[in-house]
């Protein structure tokens, strides 16, 4: 018997339609007025279809496959796929079509209820302004974001909040037996991370000036939002200050030449960015999805520096690199539809929420690998245990092994590879707890 799981957001859609799925899959909409959308208001939008899915399989990865019926012959957009093993709402992304009324579900290992619910939300307008990317590591602007800073590079700020230099054990640096020490392998670790976050955005045409090293300390930025005049040290490298990684940085820092690893300057300093570049776009992580702590810290010390700084932005895009308890999502293999985080929401909130998916062509998804791969911190092979436990995954999945594309050993080429890039904009109903 399947796990009864609902996936549940509160959600403001700015189109809401009930539809029916036919015996072949076709979508059938209630309202005409939405089915006779144009392009222009179908293509630029994030549209997800509310559905309730039953597993077949204990193992085997449920598959929705998206069919574009609108020419004459059907074409094949993208498959998303879902738990194995359970039953419940789902949200199947439809995001990159071009009509709503000539839309055709295939499905493999789950089936459908017939009715079912369209939402649809207006995307900001990414070309509008600036766009500020919050990244608390090297890598976490590439994971979340590669393919919208890919395709609006001149609009494009990425600030990065630490170096991500902790490292936990001498036997676990980069390049086996090249330093001595703890201390000495972490400095190192965060000086070539500190030149991935510097140079990997310039595969993609963000000017270099447009791309600023803060170089705060991994693992610490809980601790200095708890005590913001508290110096903290570095946890493996305790000699270092944020100066040493900021080398590469073409715009100054309020913080330069006396920095230290407090909240009071990191605030300071992310204060100071937000009056230079007056982002009208910030995409930052989800303080309530993303578990890490320095994701949910890093959000919490820019919503401190917009009150400090005076400059709101027009839209707040989150993300999730990481997700509690949940591994291999989105699920599939690379290139597949990018479902929405698993989340079930049962406290009343202060806010709604937009979605706002992004598709991401094949060759954009390609560049978002190679940027990946220019990551020192995603390399590296997987130990045995965990190939054994990918390997056993796969076989049982129902997915041909020649569809799973091993473009790297870390999860991370699998769930973040993906056709869509998705964000929430949270949309807060009393505007005074901004």
């Amino acid at each position: 018997m399947p796990i009864q799981r609902d996936h549940h957001l509160p959600l403001a859609p700015d189109w809401e339609c009930k539809a029916t799925i036919d015996d072949n899959g076709i979508i059938q909409l209630a309202d005409p007025t939405i089915a006779a959308l144009s392009t222009g208001d179908v293509r630029p939008n994030t549209w997800m279809l509310e559905v309730r899915y039953r597993a077949t399989s204990r193992w085997k990865l449920p598959a929705v496959t998206i069919l574009d019926r609108s020419k004459s012959q059907a074409t094949e957009r993208f498959t998303q796929y879902l738990e194995p093993n359970e039953t419940g709402k789902r949200l199947i992304n439809l995001t990159g079509i071009e009509s709503l009324d000539q839309l055709q579900l295939t499905l493999k290992h789950l089936t459908l209820e017939r009715g079912a619910t369209l939402l649809g939300f207006r995307n900001p307008d990414l070309a509008s302004g600036p766009i500020l990317i919050i990244a608390p590591h090297p890598d976490d602007a590439e994971l979340a974001a590669f393919g919208v800073y890919s395709q609006h590079p001149k609009n494009t700020w990425i600030v990065t909040i630490t170096a991500g230099e902790r490292l936990k054990r001498l036997d676990k640096q980069y390049w086996p037996g090249l330093d001595d020490s703890l201390e000495e392998a972490s400095q190192r670790k965060g000086f070539i991370r500190a030149w991935n976050s510097a140079t990997t955005p310039l595969l993609a045409g963000v000017p270099a000036e447009q791309l600023i090293m803060l170089g705060y300390f991994n693992d610490t930025l809980t601790a200095l939002e708890e005590k913001s005049d508290t110096v903290v040290p570095s946890h493996s490298a305790p000699t270092l200050t944020p100066d040493a990684y900021r080398q590469w940085n073409k715009l100054s820092l309020p913080t330069d030449g006396q920095a230290q690893n407090t909240g009071e300057n990191l605030q300071r300093d992310l204060a100071s960015l937000l009056n230079k570049i007056k982002p009208i776009i910030i995409i930052t992580p989800h303080p309530d999805i993303d578990p890490h702590p320095d994701h949910i810290a890093s959000t919490r010390h820019l919503q401190a520096a917009i009150k400090q700084s005076g400059h709101a932005p027009d839209h707040h895009l989150l993300y999730a690199n990481h997700l509690k308890s949940t591994r291999g999502f989105p699920r599939g293999p690379a290139h597949a539809a990018a479902g929405v985080w698993p989340t079930q929401t049962s406290t009343p909130s202060p806010r709604d929420d937009k979605i706002a998916s992004f598709p991401l062509s094949i060759e954009v998804q390609k560049q978002k690998a190679l940027a990946l791969h220019s990551m020192h911190d995603l390399g590296g092979t997987p130990g045995l245990e965990r190939q054994l436990k990918r390997k056993l995954k796969r076989l049982l999945s129902g997915i041909t092994p020649a569809d799973w594309n091993d473009y790297g050993g870390h999860d991370f080429f699998q769930t973040h590879i993906k056709a869509h890039e998705n964000f929430i904009e949270p949309i807060l109903k009393d505007r005074s707890l901004l």
